[in-house]
């Protein structure tokens, strides 16, 4: 958070703290490093964006590597635990939102849907003054049958941005036209997610491990085109861990995304 530059095209940072963790019953706490991203961090990082005029979200990031798994009649219990614990995190933090992003998901549809409605309408009722927004954080395996009925049942001005992990379980339909299969993918994303609102983020990553089925110069000449084809698609969203996990540079990385939405048709 020191050490991003801030670059003027860049129209805000949304920042996501990983993760929050619990074990079933909904319990959450922060599983990142509390002895160095401190509310006191948070606090100042929000301040020196503000006063370069950069609007900056922060949201809490619930998943990550933590499956879901609610018992079944345990639903009730669950919201209620989830919805105390993070409201909680939310104001210890100065946290704005939350950012769903389960990629194992140990239940049915129908608990998933609830569960997740339940949590997000609990914690805009507490925090209805704040200006709480939730974000999602679909991919090719969760999406149509979990967060795109999550979606449809809620109000969608609940929802402020939907970030599709495209780097998940991604086929191309066609080998030689690698981008044009990306973005084909990622225009359905739009059209389902049709709320006029909500923001479109390619979510990525900065772990080489990650890149098996999309390469760097993949997503960002797909990143590219859609930006520049698809108002709401507004941006990425990329996964950093640490520097030691992540084989591009965390401060490259507002830089290469700099270059990325730069000029409509400058990259073949």
């Amino acid at each position: 958070m020191s050490r991003c530059d801030i670059f003027t095209d860049v129209t805000e940072y949304q920042l996501c703290l990983a993760y929050a963790g619990e074990s079933g019953k909904g319990k959450f706490e922060p599983k990142w490093d509390t002895d160095n991203v401190t509310p006191q961090l948070i606090e100042q990082f929000k301040l020196n964006c503000d006063a370069s005029g950069l609007p900056v979200k922060v949201f809490v990031s619930i998943g990550g590597d933590d499956p879901f798994k609610v018992a079944a009649g345990g639903a009730d219990d669950w919201v209620l635990n989830a919805t105390t614990t993070l409201h909680h995190i939310i104001n210890e933090y100065h946290i704005d939102g939350i950012d769903v992003n389960y990629t194992t998901i140990q239940c049915n549809q129908t608990l998933f849907v609830n569960c997740i409605k339940g949590l997000i309408k609990g914690l805009r009722e507490a925090l209805c003054t704040t200006g709480f927004v939730a974000s999602l954080a679909p991919d090719a395996a969760t999406n149509e049958t979990f967060y795109l009925p999550l979606y449809r049942s809620i109000d969608n001005s609940w929802i402020g941005t939907v970030v599709f992990q495209c780097f998940v379980d991604f086929e191309p339909l066609d080998p030689n036209r690698p981008v044009e299969s990306l973005v084909r993918q990622v225009e359905k994303i739009v059209g389902e997610y049709d709320y006029y609102d909500s923001k479109i983020l390619l979510g990525y990553s900065a772990i080489k491990e990650d890149w098996n089925k999309v390469s760097p110069p993949l997503f960002f000449l797909a990143l590219n085109r859609l930006v520049h084809s698809w108002p709401r698609v507004k941006g990425a969203s990329v996964k950093v861990i640490s520097d030691t996990y992540a084989f591009i540079p965390p401060t490259w990385i507002p830089k290469l995304l700099s270059l990325a939405v730069s000029d409509a048709g400058k990259y073949p």
